[in-house]
């Protein structure tokens, strides 16, 4: 699968708060990325990103790392 720059982006940030152990979220134009435990911050955000795509309709579900 051939990744844009936006995704490749977000799959390096991944890694990188893979390697520290750090639950995150990232939004860059055109793609997304998330990893949380139990964050308030993080999941905020992201919760107020979901609500962003519903409005703008987009699918708040979809995984482009699929």
């Amino acid at each position: 699968m051939k990744l844009t720059k936006a995704q490749q982006f977000c799959s390096e940030v991944k890694k990188l708060a893979e390697q520290y152990k750090l639950p995150f979220f990232v939004v860059t134009d055109g793609a997304s990325a998330t990893v949380n435990t139990d964050c308030k911050a993080v999941k905020h955000a992201r919760e107020s990103h979901i609500q962003w795509e519903k409005k703008n309709q987009i699918d708040p579900n979809h995984s482009w790392e699929k």
